[in-house]
């Protein structure tokens, strides 16, 4: 800590020649601050707060030099970061006190803001890589605007901001990381959490780099200003702000040494400048104002209207169409479907998508050729690559990512579950995430534990967020153009076995049909016989179960009508109602492990509904990691045999003709 002491004792006088309107900004920031835990201490706001007092001239420096179409993302102390770019210091203290007033009415509270040109969130380095896709957005646009990245030195600790970094670079986007090393990770000293040097980091990634601190403001607003110049030039780079924090790491949790915090609040250059008369009553006048809003706004009630909302696709009509299917084989379809997005506008980023290659599965095929400005590849970066398409989602794009196997999806669940799913209302409802995730999974190819898993159970849970699965069984264009319709971020499952087949053309025993709505179910019925029994289940298994439906009639004795689910979440009943009330028996089957999975939900759904049923049973793959032994594989994930095997069991077990 010796550095920072030595430039503590350089505070003196720093803010001298300073513009007065900025001294007067970082002095209402600091009080907002101070107002902020007095009103928590007296029981009128809910959670937690984390003060940026004895950081506020590095939110000041960096919001004077930014414009009305500059963006700026933030983390859990935004307080400041909000007031220098927004000057909404009423509508930040209104959204604390939990007021419908407040900028995101109450509901986002202390962490989550959102306003035109600002959004903060609280889990440690999400923004970045958003942010790195708003900076894309702005260089596409050419806007001649920038993302400032606000980050805590602690964030160096989390692997995506080197994803969002690399990205920044890789794509050359007017992104300023601001690091605010105040030497604590709440209560963990720098020395404890980083190592190694913070500015070389930054720099092995080829972007420009700065560094500065708050005890000389002259420096700080110089050196932040050519950041700022640089960034707007086209490049990205890296602030490193040095300064101190001098209140606890929220309400009340500080273990530091009080003598060193004594050290800093004595040559604190905002505590200093208040022994001047001027600005003691300039406090005074600041104080008087805040708590006169204050006293205005607590007579101001709540009122949040219909919440608990959704953007997700929830018609239950159950008008049943035939459809007929074109002969061409499913990547040839998804090729075409995707194509068709891109053609209307849509972006898309991913891993080895960039043409000759086109992808691990040639899906992507000839798309960066034909639409050069709305391609681009990423490094291996799947939650920076998620993050980056929420930027530009939030932008206005349709954003669509290739997670190149399903298994990674496992990379990308903070950008999904903290930032995609959660923005539409933790910033009320002023924004949309129609970004698109498509991934394909399955196995039955050898690939082995890692790379032919299927994760529906773990996605279809994720609240607000359409989980559709894709058959070869119907045309993809359909289902990938009615994506157009919402608004809300969608995972789009595909099959790595489905890719080769061709669309399944009908046989002279079963009629398919679909039902007559967005990413509606598919059906097949035995032409010439009334069905006995239903059979659910989706994607390449649900097509590799129609190829056989000859077989397991032969070996069951059964006439199955099969019902394909499209959209796993929400999970659409309709057909699957609509069948069981006519068979009474019903088997399903899921790619991943049945416990807590896809299959229990329905049978769930149906017991709720109060069905009733002779029989019932799930199937889905042993709960073992997937072997690549092809002999071994077949044994664990379901088939046609392992379905076979099952029914005649559970007719034998029931007693059922």
């Amino acid at each position: 800590m010796k550095s920072i002491f030595a430039l503590g004792a350089k505070s003196k006088d720093s803010l001298q020649d300073l513009n007065p309107c900025f001294i007067e900004t970082a002095l209402r920031i600091r009080l907002v601050e101070v107002m902020f835990l007095e009103l928590f201490s007296l029981g009128k706001m809910n959670g937690t707060v984390h003060t940026c007092v004895g950081q506020e001239l590095s939110a000041v420096a960096v919001g004077q030099f930014l414009n009305g179409n500059d963006w700026v993302t933030s983390n859990h102390r935004c307080h400041g970061h909000f007031i220098s770019k927004t000057g909404n210091w009423k509508g930040l203290v209104d959204e604390l006190m939990g007021l419908e007033s407040g900028v995101c009415g109450g509901i986002g509270s202390s962490q989550h803001l959102y306003a035109k040109g600002f959004l903060s969130n609280g889990i440690q380095g999400s923004l970045l890589p958003v942010g790195t896709g708003i900076a894309l957005h702005q260089k596409l646009s050419k806007k001649q605007a920038i993302t400032v990245s606000f980050l805590g030195e602690g964030t160096l600790g989390e692997g995506i901001f080197y994803e969002a970094i690399n990205l920044a670079s890789l794509h050359q986007v007017p992104q300023l990381f601001v690091c605010e090393n105040n030497f604590y990770s709440q209560s963990t000293p720098q020395s404890n959490s980083i190592a190694g040097s913070i500015i070389e980091r930054a720099k092995s990634f080829g972007v420009e780099t700065f560094e500065c601190n708050t005890w000389e403001a002259n420096k700080l607003f110089d050196i932040v200003e050519k950041a700022v110049n640089y960034v707007r030039a086209g490049k990205p780079a890296f602030v490193n702000i040095k300064t101190y924090r001098l209140n606890a790491h929220s309400k009340g949790d500080d273990d530091r040494d009080k003598k060193e915090i004594e050290y800093f609040n004595s040559v604190d250059p905002l505590n200093l400048l208040l022994e001047k008369d001027f600005w003691r009553d300039k406090k005074i006048e600041i104080e008087k104002e805040i708590r006169q809003h204050i006293e205005s706004a607590d007579q101001t009630k709540t009122q949040i209207v219909n919440y608990c909302q959704d953007q997700l696709p929830r018609k239950t009509e159950q008008s049943i169409v035939k459809i007929k299917n074109s002969k061409k084989l499913m990547v040839q379809a998804l090729n075409e479907a995707y194509a068709k997005a891109l053609s209307n506008g849509a972006f898309l980023i991913g891993e080895d998508i960039m043409d000759p290659y086109g992808g691990a599965f040639k899906v992507t095929k000839g798309f960066s050729e034909k639409y050069p400005h709305q391609v681009f590849p990423s490094s291996i970066s799947e939650g920076g690559m998620v993050g980056l398409s929420i930027g530009m989602a939030l932008m206005g794009s349709q954003s669509y990512t290739e997670i190149m196997f399903g298994d990674f999806m496992t990379l990308t669940f903070d950008q999904l579950i903290n930032n995609a799913s959660k923005m539409y209302h933790m910033y009320n409802f002023q924004v949309n995430v129609p970004v698109r995730i498509r991934t394909p999974m399955g196995g039955k190819r050898g690939y082995g534990p890692t790379h032919s898993q299927s994760l529906e159970k773990f996605l279809v849970g994720i609240d607000n967020v359409l989980v559709i699965a894709l058959s070869s069984l119907q045309d993809p264009t359909t289902s990938v153009g009615e994506l157009e319709q919402f608004m809300c971020p969608a995972i789009i499952l595909e099959n790595k076995l489905d890719y080769g087949r061709v669309l399944w053309q009908e046989n002279g025993l079963y009629k398919i049909h679909k039902e007559d709505k967005p990413f509606g179910g598919i059906i097949l019925t035995p032409i010439d016989y009334e069905p006995t029994f239903t059979i659910v289940s989706y994607g390449e298994t649900a097509r590799h179960i129609a190829d056989n439906l000859q077989e397991f009639f032969e070996e069951t004795d059964e006439f199955a009508e099969l019902v394909c689910i499209t959209q796993l979440h929400p999970i659409d009943m309709s057909l699957i109602i609509r069948s069981v009330d006519k068979t009474r028996k019903l088997i399903i089957i899921e790619d991943g492990s049945t416990n807590f999975g896809i299959s229990a939900e329905i049978l769930a759904r149906l017991t709720e509904s109060g069905q009733v049923m002779e029989c019932s049973k799930r199937l889905g793959s042993a709960p073992y990691p997937i072997p690549s032994v092809k002999e071994l594989e077949l044994q664990v994930l379901p088939t046609i045999d392992s379905l076979i095997t099952e029914v005649l069991k559970l007719k034998m077990e029931t007693n059922i003709d």
